[in-house]
Formats: structure tokens, C-alpha cells, sequence
């Protein structure tokens, strides 16, 4: 593997870590839905990446499921049941966003 390809890959397990991290920050319903379809997206070009560096078509699969799944079919269906049950207000978290971010940053930190 080139130099490039591990500097792309890299780049896009990094977006998945920090969207994952804007996920646990995010306060509002209809932001978390857009960020897990964000995240959704960035491990589809992961998976889409490494099925072309490693000439697995199997990948390609397993992409085009994950974006079709993942980004499109469950966030629809997630904001179609906040709308119906009026939950598109403010969430309330149980623990703080310091706390929370601070222990999600030592449980990715190597």
C-alpha cells in the first residue's frame, strides 16, 4: 500500500472518530439525525476506499449497503418519528458534555 492510500485512509478513520465525537456533543435531535448521516457517509468512503486499495468487490457491497441503509433508509425513518411524536425539541443529557467528552476522548486516546 502506497504512502497516499494509507494517508486516505487515515484521514477517513480520523473523520469517523471526530464524527462520532460531534455526535456525543450534539444537543439537538434533528442536528444528531444530519451528524449520523454525516458519519454514515464518511464509513461508506471508508469501506469504498478500502474495497479499491485492497481489489475487494465484496466492499463495493458492503459500501453501497451501509450508504443505502445507514444514510438514507434510517435517517428518514428517524425523522419521521420525531416529527409524529413532537421530540424535535432540545435533548437532556443525564451527564454534563465536559464529562461525557472528556471520557469519550481518554477511551480513543492510544
Amino acid at each position: 500500500m502506497t504512502n497516499f492510500a494509507l494517508d486516505v485512509s487515515h484521514l477517513l478513520a480520523g473523520s469517523l472518530v471526530l464524527l462520532s465525537l460531534m455526535m456525543l456533543y450534539q444537543d439537538r435531535m434533528f442536528g444528531l439525525i444530519n451528524i449520523f448521516t454525516l458519519h454514515a457517509i464518511a464509513l461508506m468512503l471508508a469501506v469504498f476506499w478500502q474495497g479499491y486499495i485492497q481489489n475487494a468487490p465484496s466492499l463495493f457491497v458492503t459500501a453501497l449497503i451501509a450508504l443505502t441503509v445507514k444514510a438514507v433508509i434510517i435517517p428518514i425513518a428517524l425523522r419521521r418519528v420525531v416529527i409524529r411524536l413532537g421530540i424535535d425539541r432540545t435533548i437532556e443529557t443525564v451527564v454534563g458534555v465536559g464529562p461525557t467528552m472528556g471520557r469519550a476522548l481518554t477511551l480513543t486516546h492510544s
